[in-house]
C-alpha cells in the first residue's frame, strides 16, 4: 500500500493547517511534498483546499 512505500501521511488535521499556511506564508519543501500526498489521497482535505482558494479569491474581488 502507499503508506508503507511512504512511511508516513499527515493526518487531515495536519492537512488542514498546512493548507492555510500555505495561503499566509511560504513552507518548506518537505511540508508541500507532504501536503501533496495527502492531498493526492483524500478527497475531503482535496475539498477543503478548493473551498480555501475559493475564499481567498472571492475576497480579492470583493475587495477590489
Amino acid at each position: 500500500m502507499i503508506r508503507k512505500a511512504l512511511g508516513h501521511i499527515i493526518s487531515c488535521k495536519d492537512a488542514s493547517r498546512l493548507v492555510s499556511q500555505e495561503q499566509d506564508s511560504r513552507m518548506s519543501f518537505w511540508q508541500r511534498v507532504t501536503l501533496r500526498l495527502h492531498l493526492s489521497v483524500c478527497a475531503a482535505c482535496t475539498r477543503f483546499e478548493q473551498q480555501i482558494r475559493f475564499l481567498r479569491a472571492a475576497m480579492r474581488k470583493y475587495s477590489e
